[in-house]
């Protein structure tokens, strides 16, 4: 045999074995051809480039993920020190080799100027600066607060509408390095901005749920409180909550159904809201304190009946990851009817507000927890 022979039969054993590499194991179709991988890819110039340049990790080879969490950032009014904390953070992140970042939500303070500049471009130059991908998760300081005063009395709806054609109008996550995902609504659209992806059996699941009541206007305080909004206002507010609130249940029943068909190790679900604020959970109060305050009036109720009846149903291990209160805290924060503990619910809340440290959450989906909490404390 020729040595030509020789070397075109090698080629084609080499490609038979080889697997595709994709940033995302899904489900779904995604169209975004500028994260796939294919092996014309693999074997072509071009791969070799765009590997050389972006793609740092193979993610389909790591049966460990490395995760940051985070939210509730860049909060300073000092314009020097907002930018000490971020490249802080940004390099610890980066030196940790992360696999892709959460955000949980609350890309600026509550009492800054809710411009373009700052909900927008700001933010989009933070996660381009990371050597990973971000998942990120709406909170409400980027919108639902921006009818207050000290936000510059922007109407909120109209904020939300800038967000998704923002970040949103791309089947991708965040930063220079994406990674696939699928989206709830039309690119750049209504709920756009609920996505999710699956990384080794493991399923990241992004869902709009903001602070400030889910944007639930139901007394005077929430609906005129810093604010010169109109009773007009604050109904439109609430029927955009209903709207939303409505499709955030069907993408969480939805999320689960997949992981149930398709066998997941586990499932996690970042939103920006703490829901059990401000109820202590122990010696009874999860039933007594935190239950029965799920009522009509409350915002979340209905998305933890939903996450209640799913987790409790779901025989993997299912995570809930949330900013909002600026206060780390890994707990059980779900109990059965028979008042035993649900095993397999871990809530993880973020670091936030003056606090720029970390959460680096390892994903093995062959242990038994899949999910390990480390805190990276930044001083």
């Amino acid at each position: 045999m020729t040595n030509i022979l020789k070397l075109t039969a090698i080629t084609a054993l080499m490609m038979a074995s080889l697997p595709l590499v994709s940033h995302a194991e899904t489900d779904h179709n995604i169209n975004d051809e500028s994260v796939r991988w294919s092996r014309n890819d693999i074997y072509s110039n071009n791969f070799g480039k765009h590997h050389h340049k972006h793609h740092k990790h193979h993610h389909k080879y790591h049966q460990r993920l490395r995760v940051a969490l985070w939210g509730d950032e860049f909060y300073s009014d000092d314009p020097g020190q907002k930018a000490d904390t971020i490249d802080q953070t940004i390099d610890s992140m980066n030196e940790h080799h992360l696999d892709f970042t959460i955000f949980a939500g609350d890309t600026k303070n509550g009492h800054s100027l809710c411009t373009d500049q700052a909900i927008g471009q700001d933010v989009i130059d933070i996660f381009n600066r990371l050597d990973a991908p971000t998942m990120y998760s709406v909170g409400d300081n980027e919108w639902t607060d921006c009818h207050r005063t000290s936000n510059g009395s922007y109407d909120p709806v109209e904020r939300l509408s800038y967000l998704r054609t923002t970040f949103f109008s791309k089947n991708t996550t965040q930063g220079v390095d994406p990674i696939a995902v699928e989206r709830q609504g039309g690119l750049g659209q209504a709920y756009s901005e609920n996505s999710r992806f699956v990384m080794n059996k493991v399923e990241f699941v992004a869902l709009h749920i903001p602070g400030s009541n889910n944007n639930l206007v139901v007394t005077d305080k929430q609906c005129y409180k810093k604010s010169n909004r109109t009773q007009q206002d604050c109904n439109a507010a609430t029927a955009e909550y209903q709207s939303r609130n409505a499709m955030n249940i069907a993408w969480l029943k939805d999320s689960f159904a997949m992981a149930h068909k398709n066998h997941y190790a586990g499932i996690l679900i970042a939103i920006q809201a703490d829901i059990f604020f401000p109820f202590e959970l122990s010696d009874g109060g999860y039933q007594e304190d935190f239950l029965p305050q799920l009522n009509s009036d409350n915002g979340y109720s209905d998305f933890f009946r939903a996450l209640v009846e799913e987790t409790q149903n779901f025989s993997g291990q299912v995570v809930l990851v949330h900013g909002d209160s600026h206060y780390y805290k890994i707990d059980k924060a779900m109990y059965n009817e028979d008042g035993t503990l649900t095993g397999n619910f871990t809530r993880v809340e973020v670091f936030g507000s003056k606090d720029n440290s970390w959460i680096e959450m390892m994903v093995d989906p062959s242990s038994k927890n899949v999910f390990t909490f480390e805190p990276v404390v930044l001083n």
